[in-house]
Parts: C-alpha cells; structure tokens; sequence
C-alpha cells in the first residue's frame, strides 16, 4: 500500500487531473454511453427526484463498486465513485472480470482500504475534514482548443481570456480510518 503512496505524491500546483482518468475513461470527455461500450451494458440508473439530474451506471470489480456518473441529460461523464462491495450497493452492477477486474483497484495511487494519513499524502494539503469524509479541492485553467475557440466565437472576453475555470474534487469516506469510499467529480466553466 505504502508504494502506491510513493508513487504518487502529492505535486507542487496540482491540478488534480492525475484523478480524472479511470479504466481509460477521462471526465469531461466521455460519455456514459462510452463507459458501457468499453465495460459492457449495464443498466442505467437516472434521479431526477431533487432539482439535480444525475444518471449512474454501476460495475462490480475486484475489491469494490465502480460507479460513472453524470450530472447532465447529455450522459457526459462527470464522476468516478468506488464504495465497497455490499449487498445494496453491488445490486445490479455487471461484474468487471481479468485485467479490468483488477485495474478498477486503484485510481491514481486512491483504493479502498488505505488510512487518512496516506490519503492526505497522496491528495496533499489542503484537506477539508467534516467528520469522516475528507475532500480536497483543485482548482486551475485549462486552456481553450481551437475548436472550443469556435464554439465561443460570440464571446470576445472569454475568447481573450482564452481558458476554462476547471475544479477536481476527490471525497474520501473513512470507517475506522479506513477508506471505505471515494469520489472524483470534475467540472469546467467558463
């Protein structure tokens, strides 16, 4: 455990996107549609019973449930989630199997199991704390493609300013100062 730790420590104006890949999946670029073509069908799960659309599809690897959620009707990619595997959780998930069983144990040096001290290590200051659950904000500028230039050609002061406001959050939920849960989110705005 300690290894992953090392391998990834936490870096000098991090943008967090070390955390925004996973299972060759990348936030903000896929698609939920994207997630079962690579994984396999699974079913889609879609609340709209607060103000909040969120649509989830769930998978059952090796050590936990990998969740791909969306915050948009569009199905874009929002959010990786990994909880451990119990029964109300792992309910119709599809089970992941061999290589990608295995690759869904670990998020960029994140898996379940390691204690508060790694997970701080490996997020890096600052970690906000409300009981159990820790997160870590990173915020940054991403700047614009040619092609998302065009999409803004109606806006000449975002066109100058030429970037994106992007924001990374990973959420750890500990259980004995053990990770027993965690989340990516990532949002760009203008």
């Amino acid at each position: 455990m300690v290894l992953a730790v090392v391998a990834f420590p936490a870096l000098a104006g991090d943008d967090g996107g070390r955390f925004t890949s996973f299972l060759g999946l990348r936030l903000n670029v896929g698609t939920l549609n994207e997630v079962q073509a690579r994984l396999g069908k699974t079913k889609l799960i879609e609340s709209t019973d607060t103000e909040d659309y969120e649509a989830r599809m769930c998978y059952l690897g090796s050590n936990g449930v990998v969740s791909f959620v969306s915050a948009v009707p569009r199905l874009e990619l929002s959010g990786f989630e990994v909880r451990e595997a119990v029964s109300a959780t792992a309910e119709g998930c599809r089970e992941l199997h061999g290589r990608k069983a295995e690759q869904a144990r670990d998020l960029a040096g994140l898996h379940l199991g390691m204690s508060k001290a790694e997970f701080v290590s490996l997020l890096g200051e600052p970690v906000q704390w409300d009981g159990n659950t820790g997160q870590r904000q990173f915020d940054s500028e991403q700047k614009m493609t040619g092609s998302e230039r065009g999409l803004f050609k109606d806006s000449p002061e975002l066109l100058l300013r030429g970037t994106f406001n992007v924001s990374v959050t990973v959420t750890g939920t500990f259980l004995e100062d053990h990770l027993v849960g965690f989340r990516v989110w990532k949002i760009v705005s203008v």
